[in-house]
């Protein structure tokens, strides 16, 4: 629905001399670096007898959540929002470079990674003594092989700009660009709110951050302050464009318009006390609903809706409306992820954050906290407690609502890609 005019790249092996998903067999050269001549700058394409020829655009990304996807998404769909002739892809490196390193590192170790015990997972990730040799290990063994498959890709299909969602995307295609000097502006997404760490400085020509804490951290790791520039949240648009009303969202769901409703993510790895948390808002809250949404988990799912009779609990499979249920709802609460924390923030709705997947996501967590959008509760007694609170006194509640309604509800998705744009007229 959302992805019309946006192509998912697909890889099609066509015997090519150098990776299967080049595309441009005739056009490359047999040479050990892939075409180094011909790959000296951006080839651009049949409209180079135009003032602004079409363009190219790589929007590249890796599925370790959604949160990656989503960011990609938004920012494709505005840009061919504002180039409809452009060439806009969507490109998932683990899968269409069938990288299996890509695969076990990223998206199998970063799963296992969020089911660990907090202190194990921050061993593993966040440790600062420890990063220098990760980002060794990243940037050296790990990526080699999708290194030289992006050397190939980049020969094929020959992008005029990068705009990347994911530090291991920027730390491949910036590495692959220079073994085969080709000049391609290099862009990418910081997509944390808050926090840094030394992985992230990955070698692009202009980092997006979607806060001052998030710029303050990119700088302490190395990152020129001249490369940085400050954006808003980064959505996607059904969260920002047009934004249901409250009454409107529970009259199309079915919900009582005067219940307290509170939207409760577990995230697709179902992390966390899920049961003891909803127990403690059937026991504190008399006259609510907790709407459970799980994501794509269907054995979790399954299970709530065994476990739970009560009325008040509503489990939820997939959706495609989340910004309805968000609407709907008076409080959010759940992990902390980049991206639901933001939809949170630009919906205007104070966040109970419960738990924290990957280490990383302990500066969404402060960044919620320290701006007065919300609160952390990592047990049922402390989340009993707010919800207390709430259903006595409205005056914590609302002060997190008055900060929230000072946040722009401008997408930063689509001031990225008016950014595109501007420096292809420049």
């Amino acid at each position: 629905m959302y992805l019309q005019g946006v192509s998912i790249f697909t890889a099609v092996r066509n015997g090519c001399p150098c990776q299967p998903w080049c595309g441009q067999r005739k056009q490359l050269s047999t040479s050990p670096v892939f075409g180094q001549r011909e790959l000296s700058k951006p080839a651009g394409n049949s409209g180079m007898g135009n003032e602004h020829p079409l363009k190219k655009v790589l929007v590249p990304y890796i599925l370790t959540g959604y949160g990656h996807f989503i960011i990609a998404q938004a920012i494709a769909l505005y840009l061919k929002k504002k180039k409809p002739d452009w060439d806009v892809r969507l490109f998932e490196l683990a899968s269409e470079f069938k990288d299996q390193a890509l695969e076990r590192f990223y998206k199998q170790a970063w799963r296992y990674i969020l089911q660990m015990p907090t202190i194990a997972a921050q061993v593993v990730f966040g440790v600062e003594e420890a990063l220098p040799a990760l980002s060794s290990f990243v940037n050296g063994r790990l990526i080699h092989s999708a290194v030289l498959k992006a050397m190939g890709f980049l020969a094929g299909y020959k992008p005029d700009l990068i705009m990347s969602t994911h530090w291991g995307c920027t730390h491949i295609f910036n590495q692959a660009r220079k073994k085969v000097e080709y000049e391609v502006p290099l862009w990418y997404v910081y997509t944390e709110l808050a926090g840094g760490y030394q992985l992230m400085n990955c070698g692009a020509d202009k980092y997006f951050v979607m806060s001052d804490e998030a710029g303050k951290a990119l700088q302490g790791e190395g990152i020129a302050a001249e490369k940085l520039e400050r954006i808003d949240l980064v959505v996607r648009p059904q969260f920002a464009d047009q934004i249901i009303s409250k009454e409107s969202a529970r009259c199309g769901l079915g919900l009582p318009v005067d219940d307290f409703i509170l939207l409760f993510s577990v995230g697709g790895e179902g992390i966390g006390p899920t049961f003891s948390f909803i127990n403690a808002f059937i026991k504190t809250v008399k006259q609510g609903r907790i709407l459970v949404a799980t994501g794509r988990n269907e054995k979790l799912c399954d299970e709530l809706q065994i476990k739970f009779k009560d009325k008040r609990v509503m489990p939820l499979g997939f959706r495609e409306d989340i910004e309805r249920l968000m609407a709907a709802s008076d409080v959010m609460a759940g992990k902390c992820g980049a991206s639901y924390s933001m939809e949170a923030v630009i919906m205007r709705r104070p966040f109970i954050v419960t738990s924290i997947g990957a280490p990383s996501e302990r500066p969404n967590m402060k960044y919620i906290v320290e701006n007065g959008f919300g609160w952390y509760a990592s047990t049922p007694a402390h989340f009993t407690k707010l919800l207390e609170i709430f259903m006595t006194d409205k005056t914590l509640y609302q002060n997190a609502l008055n900060k929230l309604g000072k946040i722009s509800r401008i997408n930063g998705a689509e001031t990225v890609a008016a950014d595109i744009v501007q420096y292809f007229k420049r």
